[in-house]
Parts: C-alpha cells; structure tokens; sequence
C-alpha cells in the first residue's frame, strides 16, 4: 500500500488506486506550470507515450462539487467509498484522484501562503516523502495553489514511486489531484499527459 497524506486518502482506496508497474500522483493547482519541466531525472527519460487527441479525452462533470476535468477516454473508473473522493481513475500504468474538501475559510490568492502550511502539513504525513524541489506556486483553471513533487518508498512494489500533488483553492473548497507512478522515474514521460489533465480542470459556477 502507497504511503499517503493523512486525512488525504482512505487507505482501502488507495489498495486500489495503486496499479502494478504504475500509478498517478497529484494534480494541482497549476495551469503554466509543468511537471516535465519541474522534475530533474538522474537517468534519461524513457520515450514519451503517444499523447491521445481531443477527441480521446473524456469530459467529466461533478455538479455537486462544482469541478469538472478531462481525463483520458480509455481510463478506467474506480468506485470511492468515500464522498470527498470524487474522481478516481486509472490506465496505461498511472492513476489519478481529485479529491474536493471543505476547509471552513476562505483562501485566495491574498492569503495562499498561509494555506501553504496546510499543505506542506499534508505531504508531510507522507511516509518518507522526499521532495524533489520547492513547492511552487501555480494556477489550474484560474485557481491559486501548489505543486508538490516528490518520492516515496512504495511498499507495494518496494520501489521508489512519485507523486505530482497539486492543491487549489477555491474560496473554502481545496481541491486535490494526485497522479501516481511507479517507479518514479516515469514521472518525466508521463509528464505531458499529466500536465494536459491538469489543465483541464474548470471550476463550475454554483
């Protein structure tokens, strides 16, 4: 089972989210900000994937929290027991989770560096968790935030696997995404495809 930030992940969901060989890690806050360009991997990156077109992304809408975000057709779904949970998807050996809790105040662009602390706190409770650089500031679908990039020791596969965790605010509402590979070093080509997902994500008026 992947490490996970507490109160982040339901740790039954994560038996299922991690898929051998692979997985996603986190999504964002992001929008100018990409992953590829981020990350420094010691050894080559491996062939990029062939990245799907328009028309090979599906569209889903959630309503209820107010969010929707492009992923790719051919994913897989995953059922959440838990209603915070409200995307779960997997396929070509990563995953992704978005994840919308209430926070009880508002953030915004003003006040973001106090919710820094939240969020370091969060990928803090990774076990193990060694960050690759700096968190940064970004912007996903017009909402302000971090990224986090960083490794841990997955005592699934025993290798090391990486997350790409991505928080934005919206008013009182924090959204989460996280994509998940293993070993880490995919990270680099599945980087493009996580980046095109990132940005998809639209805030929908309530």
């Amino acid at each position: 089972m992947s490490p996970e930030p507490r109160g982040v992940f339901e740790r039954a969901e994560l038996r299922r989210w991690v898929v051998a060989g692979a997985a996603a890690a986190v999504l964002l806050a992001v929008g100018a900000m990409f992953i590829g360009r981020e990350l420094i991997a010691p050894d080559p990156a491996p062939p990029q994937p062939r990245a799907p077109s328009a028309d090979e992304f599906a569209r889903f809408t959630d309503a209820e929290a107010a969010f929707s975000i492009s992923y790719p057709a051919g994913w897989r779904r995953l059922p959440s027991p838990n209603p915070e949970v409200r995307l779960l998807v997997e396929g070509d050996g990563s995953s992704m989770l978005v994840r919308v809790t209430e926070l009880g105040v508002d953030v915004g662009p003003k006040n973001l560096d106090a919710a820094k602390r939240l969020t370091d706190k969060l990928v803090g409770s990774v076990d193990q968790a060694k960050l690759q650089r700096r968190p940064r500031r970004v912007t996903l679908g017009g909402l302000p935030g971090f990224l986090y990039l960083y490794t841990f020791p997955d005592p699934v596969t025993g290798q090391l696997g990486a997350h790409a965790h991505y928080f934005a605010f919206r008013g009182r509402t924090l959204i989460t995404i996280v994509f998940q590979t293993v070993p880490a070093k995919r990270l680099a080509s599945l980087a493009p495809l996580f980046d095109r997902i990132g940005e998809s994500l639209r805030s929908i008026p309530g």
